[in-house]
């Protein structure tokens, strides 16, 4: 680009140069001759003049008074009646201008001048036009050197900016550089980096949750499998194996909720729906894991709690604090489901000691993690909750529990 811009300017510049100084140089070139021609004519005449002053005053006419009317290296000759000549200068070869001028005596003035002069000249005003032109192109470059490194240096910048983009450093920002076109560009980068960064942000939560997530539907889904290869009762088999495909229909909508919950694509996605079902559904799949842990699971659901929420939303946040009370709790998990009044509200809670004071929003962190955790779900399950309007935090009374609050809705008649 700079090299294009500077070529083209010089061109451009040159150009005009040529169309405006060849006519330039020729006028010019004409007026230095006529100059010459009138030059000429002046010396002619102021030496007639003095000539026809010396005559009537019976004096004598001499080459040192011609002199005097003669600019260097110009002849001046003056032939009088009587065929004499008196000249000042010496004579001049080649070619020659001429300038004519008669006396009052019927005498005669030659001046004379070689051509060699008017040449000299001539060229003279040909190499300064021809200066002031080569000047104006070598100004018109480096003007244009400076103003294709103005526009070059933030295109360049904004092409490194693209190429650390596209090597995955979605921080950088091309910046602002005083050129309105140029900054649009930069703009437009910059809101790309911005969205192209949610984009993978989003996409990578999406993976790690999904591998924090499909953990328990798989866990489910292999007990029953292996529940239903050690039993013997063929309507036994039946029942887990059609369990197994409950758990993996359940497994497939946890892949499609998180999908669409990376993607930003939930909206309008809420329904009206009954907690306690919910907490009933859930507990029925979580009873085999917890019981080969030697603990218990209690679902105590108040009848008719209906709330406004995504369904994805609530099962799989129920999953991860189900999962949390088994790895880090102690002695039985309740699931309580209650009308809050203002709220529904579902708790899961257990005989554990419960969170420090300091920890008690630090849980909720991305990367916070207890005992040798991911530290993924519960700041999962919290964005999922406030997805759907409503909040998850830990009881107020420092109790081993945790309390979902979602809207509250009218059941269906």
């Amino acid at each position: 680009m700079r090299r294009r811009l500077i070529l083209s300017t010089a061109l451009i510049s040159l150009a005009a140069v040529i169309v405006l100084g060849v006519p330039l140089a020729l006028v010019e070139a004409a007026r230095v001759r006529q100059d010459t021609t009138s030059r000429l004519e002046r010396e002619a005449d102021a030496a007639a003049g003095a000539v026809d002053d010396l005559l009537e005053a019976n004096r004598a006419v001499s080459p040192a008074l011609l002199a005097r009317f003669a600019r260097a290296p110009h002849r001046i000759a003056v032939t009088t009646v009587g065929g004499r000549t008196i000249a000042t200068g010496p004579p001049l070869t080649g070619s020659v201008l001429r300038a004519h001028a008669g006396t009052a005596l019927r005498g005669s003035v030659l001046a004379e001048a070689s051509t060699r002069e008017l040449n000299d000249r001539i060229r003279r005003v040909w190499l300064l036009i021809a200066g002031l032109g080569a000047g104006g192109v070598v100004t018109a470059t480096g003007l244009a050197a400076l103003q294709a490194r103005r526009l070059a240096r933030p295109l360049e910048a904004i092409a490194r900016r693209s190429a650390q983009l596209g090597d995955g450093d979605f921080s950088v920002r091309a910046g602002h550089f005083g050129v309105p076109e140029i900054d649009a560009i930069a703009q437009g980068l910059d809101s790309s980096a911005g969205r192209i960064a949610k984009l993978v942000a989003r996409e990578r939560e999406f993976s790690a949750n999904v591998s924090h997530q499909l953990r328990t539907p798989l866990t489910a889904l292999r007990l029953r499998i292996e529940e239903a290869g050690h039993g013997e009762d063929a309507e036994a088999r039946a029942r887990e194996l059609e369990a197994a495909l409950v758990e993996a229909d359940r497994l497939e909508a946890t892949i499609a909720d998180l999908l669409a919950h990376a993607r930003q694509a939930r909206n309008g996605g809420r329904i009206v729906m009954n907690l306690g079902a919910v907490a009933h559904e859930h507990a029925g799949t979580w009873r085999p894991v917890f019981a080969r842990a030697g603990r218990a699971l209690e679902v105590v659901a108040a009848k008719n709690v209906v709330a406004n929420a995504s369904r994805g939303t609530v099962g799989q946040v129920l999953d991860v604090l189900l999962e949390n009370a088994l790895q880090h709790g102690r002695g039985t998990v309740r699931i309580t489901v209650a009308d809050g009044g203002r709220a529904a509200t579902m708790t899961v809670s257990d005989g554990g000691p419960g969170v420090a004071e300091p920890d008690r929003e630090r849980i909720f962190e991305r990367g916070a993690s207890r005992a040798g955790g991911t530290g993924i779900g519960l700041h999962l399950a919290r964005t999922l909750v406030e997805g759907d309007g409503g909040a998850l935090h830990l009881a107020r009374d420092g109790s081993a529990a945790f309390e979902l609050r979602l809207p509250l809705s009218e059941p269906a008649r």
